[in-house]
């Protein structure tokens, strides 16, 4: 399943249009990661701002496609929860 987009621009806002990513095993030991995004940047795998909306808990493990369950992370941070 996938997001509505009512729930990622939801998300975004939440966001404030930074990477909410605070895996540690990403090195953001104390803050979330904070980097910069850009809206139009949606899905870009490279590029200034290029982000993705990331499912917490995998939909496969019981997550969802609702608010709490979206977080806004900028590609790195996306890539490696691949």
């Amino acid at each position: 399943m996938a997001f509505s987009d009512e729930t990622v621009l939801a998300a975004w806002k939440r966001s404030g249009g930074k990477c909410e990513c605070r895996r540690v095993s990403h090195n953001h030991l104390y803050n979330h990661c904070g980097k910069e995004l850009v809206w139009n940047n949606r899905g870009r795998e490279s590029g200034r701002g290029a982000w993705e909306a990331h499912h917490r808990t995998s939909i496969h493990v019981s997550g969802s496609d609702s608010l709490s369950n979206c977080e806004i992370l900028c590609w790195d941070c996306h890539k490696r929860t691949l």
